[in-house]
């Protein structure tokens, strides 16, 4: 594989029954939503619709990573793999923003008593936009761990991993245990907005440091030793 086509359409066409399956149960979130706001007659929020896709750009890392030895078995590279792998996951990610937010605009003309729960409602403001970037904000943020959380896994191994995540479990516990979160949980409900932007960014940055890591990646899982030091080929 000497251009990023063939890696690009392996891992396009790898997440798109996912997508497909998640696409049926929000539309079938919606259908049940529809029912409800005829059935009980109470006139407030009777869900959300956005689990399913939110939930998918988490554990598409997981599922894309099946991909990685297939492509550099064909000849591609390190580099193709995590560029095809962004690239894909862009393009489902729009879709996946218009498809919501189509539906969500659809719901006020369906539903008869109440409203969807959107991510964007906990934020001042009630522009279509807002409500498009919001939805764009949380998948970029929830891609960005999947994939952090992947690559560390796949270049440290079970072990190492489970050891690391045993450390850091056990900063949050001690955290939320003698820390004083009411300032931080203010924020987060205040600055909604601001607070989601951050998000965001943290997540582009995992998605960078995952690039520079897989770029010399191990060709099996735990082969790696140590994230600074002797490079594989790209």
């Amino acid at each position: 594989m000497n251009t990023l086509k063939g890696p690009f359409l392996l891992m396009f066409k790898e997440m798109r029954m996912t997508f497909y399956i998640n696409f049926g149960i929000t539309i079938a979130l919606m259908a049940l939503y529809i029912f409800l706001s005829y059935s009980t007659g109470e006139n407030g929020n009777l869900g959300s619709i956005f689990g399913p896709f939110y939930a998918v750009f988490l554990i598409y890392p997981f599922i894309l990573f099946q991909g990685y030895k297939y492509i550099l078995s064909l000849g591609g590279t390190r580099k193709q793999f995590m560029m095809a792998t962004f690239a894909s996951v862009s393009i489902y990610m729009v879709l996946s923003v218009l498809i919501l937010n189509g539906l969500h605009l659809l719901s006020q003309f369906f539903i008869d008593q109440g409203q969807i729960f959107h991510m964007a409602d906990l934020v001042n403001g009630s522009h279509p936009l807002l409500y498009i970037w919001i939805d764009l904000l949380w998948m970029v943020f929830l891609f960005g761990v999947g994939i952090m959380i992947k690559t560390i896994w796949f270049n440290l191994g079970n072990v190492r991993t489970l050891i690391c995540g045993a450390i850091l479990l056990i900063v949050l516990i001690t955290t939320y245990t003698f820390a004083d979160l009411s300032p931080f949980i203010e924020f987060v409900i205040v600055d909604h907005l601001l607070f989601v932007h951050i998000l965001a960014g943290i997540a582009v940055l995992f998605m960078l440091l995952s690039y520079l890591i897989m770029r010399n990646g191990p060709l099996e899982r735990g082969d790696r030793a140590r994230f600074i030091g002797k490079q594989q080929p790209e």
